[in-house]
């Protein structure tokens, strides 16, 4: 019998077994996702009741097959006023709680929204304007055992590189106020977009086309890459799945989906320019198209030498490629 006429069995009965492989662990939660916008409902009064509903506020519910998230969103629009506030609660809280503010709010969401502790979590963004900065963040789950907190907003990976004169090749008898003509801070800012355009925006992987976009270029310089793969977390492999539908010749890629955010500030000093240069770095799942905000988790959690070790690179292909 012939390859062809192999596969198409093969591939329909792959496909009549995928939602078994998937879901065969746990129950299908988006079946049920009356019953959870519903109870958020529920979340909302126990706020209030509870004295958090001055800070606090449900913004809405997201079911996946296997994940219920809650997001709540602060009444204030402020940053300082924010982070008052919540420092504020939860200091209060923790004075007479006998646990912390991160894990109460955790705790009764799965018990109102009766999600198991493994499959829900709880985010809290200071904005939900995808047009703006995320600047303050808490992702709140369950993992290895116990309740785990991510507030990756206050913990970016930040570098600095400073240039001189000496540092390029026919400019070290330049005087150094015309050297920082040459390199203002608008020619600099143009020249490192264009090298993250030639850096990221190459195809590597299946289905991922990997885009820069300038969210802000003044003061400070700020873009994000999206759909990326393997940029940082450079040894992830398909899931089992995957590799079995390659394997009978269906091309697949579920390999994590990156986002990375960078922030960069250009700072004439005694002797050239620095910058500063932060990172973000996020991730989500490969199986979708399209990752929303929300579904992306920070890298700092679980892959934390990974995205200081793809700092130190980036540092050192911007030093390069601005000179």
């Amino acid at each position: 019998m012939s390859t062809k006429l192999l596969l198409k069995p093969l591939m329909a009965c792959t496909f009549a077994l995928l939602p078994f492989m998937l879901f065969s662990q746990t129950e299908d939660l988006t079946q049920d996702e009356a019953f959870f916008k519903e109870r958020a409902q529920l979340y909302q009064r126990w706020l209030d009741h509870a004295g958090f509903g001055t800070v606090l506020k449900v913004q809405e519910v997201t079911v996946k097959p296997a994940r219920v998230s809650l997001y709540l969103a602060f009444h204030a629009t402020d940053l300082d006023t924010i982070n008052a506030a919540w420092t504020s609660l939860k200091e209060s809280y923790e004075r007479k709680g006998f646990v912390t503010l991160e894990q109460e709010l955790f705790y009764k969401m799965i018990n109102l929204l009766d999600v198991p502790q493994t499959m829900g979590d709880v985010q809290i963004y200071d904005t939900y304007d995808l047009a703006l900065p995320v600047l303050f963040f808490r992702g709140i789950a369950f993992k290895d055992g116990s309740v785990r907190v991510d507030s990756s907003g206050d913990r970016s990976k930040i570098r600095d590189i400073a240039f001189r004169p000496a540092d390029f090749r026919n400019m070290k008898s330049l005087q150094l106020q015309e050297f920082q003509q040459r390199f203002d801070r608008g020619v600099v800012y143009d020249k490192i977009i264009a090298c993250a355009r030639r850096r990221f925006e190459v195809k590597r992987c299946e289905d991922r086309n990997p885009r820069v976009v300038v969210l802000e270029n003044g003061e400070v310089l700020r873009f994000e890459v999206t759909d990326l793969c393997r940029e940082v977390l450079i040894d992830e492999a398909n899931p089992t799945l995957c590799q079995l539908l390659q394997g009978v010749g269906y091309p697949c890629n579920w390999v994590k989906r990156e986002l990375l955010i960078f922030t960069i500030k250009y700072q004439t000093t005694a002797d050239g320019f620095q910058l500063k240069i932060e990172l973000d770095g996020r991730y989500g799942s490969g199986m979708y198209s399209n990752v929303r905000r929300g579904g992306y988790m920070n890298m700092e959690i679980d892959f934390d030498e990974y995205l200081e070790r793809y700092a130190n690179i980036f540092r050192e292909y911007l030093r390069t490629c601005i000179r």
